[in-house]
């Protein structure tokens, strides 16, 4: 009966390592995929996206937002700026719709404090990963000299002790990056409320999806993190 569930187990544990091996390595993939999709639809509103932006900007932000270019697929959001690539500004399919959307949101999360307290946490936390890699590399040579009887035997449990300051540094990282795909999914919300004011049941479905897609980036980002170490996935900086 014992050997049973530890075999089940063990197969669980397998399953829930190739899952997330597989979001690692192909949800970059997916998302160009998705976007590729969304970008064939056009916004049966008839609205240019400089519109969109002006009427969410001036309704629920106050005006403060200013609009600058970026890069292909390096949309993001800073304090006052949203930057928004060539492609997304020059159409006005449901990818770029909902990718501005999602920008918003993280204005609108700004706005009332949101986003601001993830940015403080995250600034202190790439503090703490500055020292990741050294205290791994104190951590094993201090066990090994304790083990080899190179130096007193008790200098064994301080290398073990700075390696489990190491594993708790990765463990915040983790944390980190599962604090970040809840803001994500926060700024995907409150641009989706912004896209129902002009568009249809249909066209916000598909938004939602290809806003899914963009999310799930993330969880690859943090299952980089957390097996980088196995060499089947590239690996992520911890506190990017």
């Amino acid at each position: 009966m014992w050997l049973y569930i530890v075999i089940g187990i063990g197969v669980l544990f397998f399953l829930i390592i190739c899952f997330c091996l597989a979001v690692a390595n192909f949800s970059f993939d997916n998302f160009k995929e998705k976007r590729k999709e969304a970008m064939s639809y056009r916004a049966s509103n008839g609205m240019d996206i400089r519109d969109f932006v002006a009427i969410i900007n001036e309704r629920y932000l106050d005006g403060a937002l200013q609009v600058t270019r970026c890069e292909e697929y390096r949309d993001h959001f800073s304090p006052g700026i949203i930057a928004l690539s060539s492609s997304t500004l020059g159409s006005n399919s449901l990818a770029s719709f909902s990718t501005i959307a999602h920008e918003l949101g993280h204005g609108l999360q700004f706005k009332k404090g949101e986003l601001n307290k993830h940015w403080q946490r995250k600034s202190k936390n790439r503090i703490f990963g500055r020292f990741f890699l050294p205290l791994i590399i104190v951590g094993i040579v201090l066990a090994v000299l304790g083990l080899l009887n190179i130096v007193p035997f008790f200098v064994l449990y301080i290398g073990v002790g700075v390696f489990a300051l190491a594993f708790l540094i990765f463990l915040i990282a983790c944390y980190t990056k599962y604090r970040e795909i809840k803001i994500e999914k926060g700024a995907s919300n409150y641009g989706l409320e912004f896209l129902k004011e002009c568009m249809t049941k249909e066209e916000v479905k598909i938004c939602n999806e290809f806003l899914n897609s963009a999310r799930l980036t993330y969880w690859g980002s943090l299952f980089r993190t957390m097996l980088g170490w196995t060499m089947l996935t590239q690996k992520e900086k911890m506190f990017n």
